[in-house]
């Protein structure tokens, strides 16, 4: 009777095997068939694009290696797979961290600050959509123009501080300027000279 036993249980194990790999097949397959879908889809809303701007704000952008870094690693659209989108919206994001940290001084306000953490957001987002198990294609979507949005308002005050520096200032401005600049006139030393004067007078 063992001898039958032995060779049905074997027998039920290795149906039971076929089984489980032709699932794991199928399974695998349909994973393959729904990335290629989502890369197809993915692949069609990527468009990333930069704005045409003043000869002086390129200059001063060719200057700017990060900022350079970071758009050339923008523009370089991936061709092949899902997993290129997913490495390119990683290595997007650490260019993008590096850009505050190196800001040509010109560029250093709270305005373009704001504007730099803003599109460092929306890139992050992108790339945690992406690394996702079930991929949320229509925030993508959404969110691919808001980033392109965001590029272009950088640019846009990019252009507005050459336009107010070529704007020629009035006679007196500068001084004008300097005497509400209190932080720049504040002089301490020379404050407490007066008030020691002023408690001797007394």
């Amino acid at each position: 009777m063992i001898r039958f036993i032995i060779p049905f249980i074997l027998f039920v194990f290795a149906v039971s095997s076929c089984q489980n790999d032709a699932q794991q097949q199928l399974d695998a397959q349909k994973i393959a068939q729904k990335n290629d879908a989502v890369f197809k889809n993915i692949s069609k809303m990527w468009q990333f694009n930069v704005p045409n701007v003043r000869p002086e704000v390129t200059t001063t952008l060719n200057t700017w290696n990060a900022w350079r870094q970071f758009e050339i690693e923008l523009l370089q659209k991936p061709k092949s797979t899902l997993s290129a989108f997913q490495l390119k919206t990683k290595n997007i994001a650490s260019k993008a961290d590096a850009l505050t940290q190196t800001i040509p001084l010109e560029y250093n306000k709270p305005q373009i600050l704001s504007r730099i953490t803003t599109l460092n957001t929306k890139i992050k987002s992108l790339e945690m959509y992406l690394y996702l198990n079930i991929i949320p294609e229509q925030k993508v979507a959404r969110l691919i123009p808001e980033i392109n949005e965001e590029i272009k308002g950088l640019y846009s005050q990019w252009d507005e501080i050459i336009i107010k520096k070529a704007i020629p200032k009035e006679i007196g401005e500068d001084v004008m300027l300097k005497a509400l600049d209190t932080t720049r006139n504040a002089r301490p030393d020379l404050m407490k000279q007066k008030m020691e004067l002023s408690d001797k007078n007394k």
